[in-house]
């Protein structure tokens, strides 16, 4: 048994890794997942891994930790080591070994460039990348896994940061001494990428909390403290960020340690700055500082530091997008093409939630990958949907499909079959590596057909992924304004596209958009808070937002 205590991030590297070296084997890709799971759960647990080993807890009562998994983590913590990822080590080539330091590399990819290129370490991986010519030979995408899995991480995206702000928050209240906790910074503006998860905290004895929080998921390294700050880098690959409430009344410490640093400017310059603040208060509440100062209370997803101060100064901010304004879901998936539930499956969890329609979106023949929906079987969709309409009560299944835009600007179905559609979404999902100014033709020829209607994840992007393709995003936003096309904020949590800037952009054109899930499974419909984020970040009222209109109105939206 070895006595040395183990963090919790260094447990989850060893199950990364053993996840990692799977992959390169036929092993059941479910499997594989499971460890990689185990390890993300891992990597937000408050508690030490360790201890809970040497306590004899029962791991499997955790999310996503099963027995055989459980076991794993026993023999890392008790001695060490993991057997099973030793002796994968052990019989992997050198160049396969050497990537179990980097488990976010997928081994089979890197090894299509070492023999492309003729490499066969890390450190002509990481030359060969810098120098543009993994990009050059392999493209865009390869270069970004590349530079995903090389590069030490410290950003996670905002789902994942909702589970571990629980947890940092429930440590801070129960075991680290905070009588009142917060987060704050770019959490709580629902930024879509978090590479800082902060909290205002209030407690009698700060150097106290510094040093409980130390002991965060068994040991959490202290990055630097002052009597009124610490921060901490977490296991997570984010830092974590404990601000200690020193303002008179717990209103100005929000404002501060909320806003950017461009909203905070802003705010300094329209209202007399700091000494102004401090003189005026103590301030309870938000509502209350920004009231004194003659300001409509700003909703913490606009402080990024564009117009919302001169706004909330002449009284003209957006009453901004709730879930309670969406009236319906316009982009999920069936058993049809690559989905998990049937039609019937997805529109009775529509109408559960509330919901008086729901678009059935399955991908069109192109995207094999996905399973795309031959015409034949399209309309035999489209003749269950009409029946289905025919007997359920309470709310109505959309016609739809996710349509793929070609290379040439075509769409993927024949017009023919897309009259007979309610709406379409249309979305690029090939040939990522075209320019700028072709990629905007590309979509631009597409909504020139008269049955194109919303344009599905304008850019392609997958958060700490992939950068998405280029386009002339103010040519796309005036072209779909003359046509009368709308675009999609995709909730997908490592979507999110439009970005909010593009959002806002659209939205100062006119050009309405939908809230769409992109579900999967009946289970993903809660990711339209993501959405919601987004363009509350945007800007967006319910007016705004296609699918808070009732199906009457999107009805006539939808008419060209």
């Amino acid at each position: 048994m070895t006595d040395a205590a183990l963090s919790n991030a260094e447990i989850a590297d060893r199950l990364a890794a053993l996840a990692q070296l799977l992959s390169t084997q036929k092993e059941n890709p479910y499997k594989i997942r499971a460890y990689q799971r185990a390890a993300a759960k891992i990597r937000t647990m408050s508690e030490s891994v360790d201890e809970l080993v040497r306590d004899d807890a029962d791991l499997t009562a955790y999310g996503g930790i099963g027995a055989a998994i459980s076991s794993a983590i026993r023999e890392i913590v008790l001695t060490g080591t993991l057997g099973k990822l030793e002796k994968l080590r052990s019989q992997a080539s050198a160049e396969v070994a050497s990537l179990s330091k980097y488990p976010r590399l997928d081994p089979k990819r890197v090894l299509r460039v070492y023999k492309k290129l003729g490499i066969a370490s890390i450190e002509a991986l990481r030359e060969r990348l810098d120098s543009g010519e993994i990009e050059g030979a392999l493209g865009a995408r390869m270069a970004q896994h590349v530079r995903q899995g090389v590069t030490e991480s410290h950003a996670i995206l905002l789902y994942r940061a909702d589970e571990l702000r629980e947890a940092v928050e429930e440590f801070l209240l129960a075991k680290a001494g905070a009588r009142r906790v917060e987060a704050v910074g770019e959490y709580r503006r629902r930024v879509e990428v978090i590479e800082e998860l902060a909290f205002l905290v209030e407690t009698a004895d700060f150097p106290a909390l510094i040093a409980r929080l130390e002991r965060y998921g068994g040991r959490t390294p202290l990055l630097e403290a002052t009597d009124r700050h610490a921060l901490f880098a977490l296991s997570s690959g984010v830092r974590l960020r404990v601000d200690r409430a020193t303002d008179p009344g717990w209103g100005l410490g929000m404002v501060r340690c909320t806003g950017s640093a461009r909203h905070l400017k802003k705010l300094a310059a329209a209202t007399g700055g700091a000494r102004a603040w401090t003189a005026a208060g103590p301030f309870d509440s938000e509502e209350a500082f920004y009231g004194h100062f003659g300001l409509a209370y700003i909703a913490p997803e606009l402080r990024e530091g564009h117009d919302e101060v001169e706004r909330a100064a002449q009284g003209t901010l957006a009453v901004l997008v709730t879930g309670s304004d969406i009236r319906g879901e316009l982009h999920a998936h069936t058993t049809s093409s690559d989905g998990s539930h049937t039609v019937e499956q997805m529109a009775e969890a529509a109408r559960a939630l509330g919901y008086e329609y729901i678009g059935i979106t399955d991908h069109s023949p192109s995207l094999k990958i996905a399973r795309g929906v031959s015409v034949d079987d399209l309309w035999k969709q489209i003749r269950q949907i009409d029946q289905l309409n025919g007997r359920l009560k309470g709310i109505r299944v959309l016609k739809s499909a996710e349509v793929d835009i070609l290379a040439d600007g075509s769409l993927d179905y024949r017009d023919e079959v897309l009259r007979e559609l309610d709406y379409t979404v249309c979305s690029v999902h090939s040939r990522f590596g075209l320019g700028k100014a072709e990629q905007t033709e590309r979509i631009l020829r597409a909504m020139d057909n008269r049955y194109f209607r919303i344009l599905g994840h304008a850019t392609g992007r997958l958060l700490l992924k992939r950068p998405g393709y280029e386009i002339d995003i103010e040519r796309v936003i005036e072209k779909a304004k003359q046509n009368g096309c709308f675009f999609e904020i995709n909730s997908s949590p490592d979507r999110l596209d439009l970005s909010a800037d593009n959002a806002r952009l659209a939205n100062q054109a006119g050009v309405k958009i939908a809230i769409s899930t992109d579900a999967h499974s009946t289970r993903e419909f809660g990711t339209i808070r993501y959405g919601l984020d987004q363009a509350r970040r945007a800007g967006l009222a319910k007016t705004d937002v296609l699918n808070c209109l009732p199906w009457t109105e999107l009805a006539r939206c939808f008419k060209r």
